[in-house]
């Protein structure tokens, strides 16, 4: 009898970007296939066009799609009624160079991409000296000063951008401008969608050699100047999220960093040698990502850079961190 409430490690999929960095290997151990530049690597996908295999246990080898599909408990029945696929889309991005200046749309907006909108949130696991990150328009910005910086190519001067630490959140809701500098590697969680328009990329060409395309008209339909982002609770005018409570006990802090329409977003970060059982009283799966230290879930070991899927009826878990620590965010879908 196959168990389906263990957690399901995946192997990432590793996807080039001509902006990569290829620091992923060194950071966590992955396969840096040899002449490509990796800048991303999606470490959970159940999208048509990405689709995450099992890494190991009675699933090993079969697409998260196949084994969704085959076995419905791991969603659970409040996921169930509404999802036809795997809500949350995770990944790291490893900017060797600055990504373009891009935007999201919200759900209406990415409907005619036949797509959903793309809410995100990041968390800073590697930042070189002086790296930035661009978020929003500088305060005032109007509609018609971001039209004129863009028609004289000048949109970074009307652009926010501040100098983050290791370990800074960045919630980024949907209609909100961004960017990532080089020199960056964030952990990425984010609504399943695929669905980027490019405002400016420094004249750079593709991995083909062509101009890569930009999407001036559609991004000014989709920013939000008047800053009415409802996809997180708090403040999102700060750059970065402050922990909305943070309890520490037994060596093991746990942080709540968001509450949002699409996901949830813990952190737990436990000392040395520090355990705990962990214990879920709503149905939901969730996403699992290491992202410092080493140590075992449910007995499987996990290190730095994997990710696993929670069912939603593994109700009840221990974590047990190594000599180093361990490191350890929680994405929970809610829709």
């Amino acid at each position: 009898m196959i168990k389906h409430n263990a957690p399901l490690f995946l192997k990432p999929l590793m996807v080039e970007r001509v902006w990569g960095g290829n620091r992923t290997q060194a950071l966590f151990g992955k396969p840096i296939p040899a002449g490509k530049v990796i800048g991303e690597t999606w470490e959970l996908s159940d999208r048509p066009e990405a689709q995450s295999l099992i890494a190991s246990g009675p699933h090993e080898g079969r697409t998260l799609r196949e084994t969704l599909a085959a076995n419905p408990e791991i969603l659970g029945p409040n996921l169930l009624r509404h999802a036809k696929q795997f809500p949350l889309l995770v990944k790291y991005i490893d900017a060797g160079t600055a990504l373009s200046v891009q935007v999201h749309p919200d759900d209406a907006g990415a409907a005619a991409y036949n797509d959903r909108g793309k809410s995100e949130c990041w968390v800073v696991v590697h930042a070189e000296p002086g790296a930035l990150i661009t978020r929003g328009l500088k305060p005032g910005t109007t509609r018609e000063q971001y039209q004129q910086a863009v028609r004289d190519d000048r949109v970074e001067d009307v652009l926010h951008s501040f100098t983050p630490q290791i370990g800074d959140v960045v919630a980024l809701p949907a209609g909100m401008i961004h960017a990532i500098g080089a020199g960056l590697v964030v952990a990425e969680i984010q609504q399943n969608s695929d669905v980027t328009f490019r405002i400016h990329d420094y004249k750079r060409l593709g991995l083909d050699g062509k101009p890569r395309a930009l999407h001036v008209e559609e991004a000014f339909g989709a920013i939000k100047f008047d800053g009415d982002f409802k996809s997180f609770e708090g403040d999102m005018n700060a750059d970065t999220v402050t922990p909305l409570s943070s309890d520490t006990a037994n060596g093991i802090t746990i942080d709540a960093l968001l509450l949002g329409r699409y996901f949830n977003l813990d952190r737990m970060r436990f000392a040395a040698g520090a355990t705990m059982r962990m214990h879920q009283a709503i149905q939901m799966p969730r996403v699992l990502m290491a992202i410092s230290g080493s140590g075992a879930v449910e007995g499987h070991a996990i290190s730095a850079g994997q990710t696993a899927l929670l069912p939603a009826n593994l109700s009840d878990m221990k974590v047990d961190a190594g000599t180093a620590g361990l490191t350890i965010l929680i994405g929970t879908p809610n829709q």
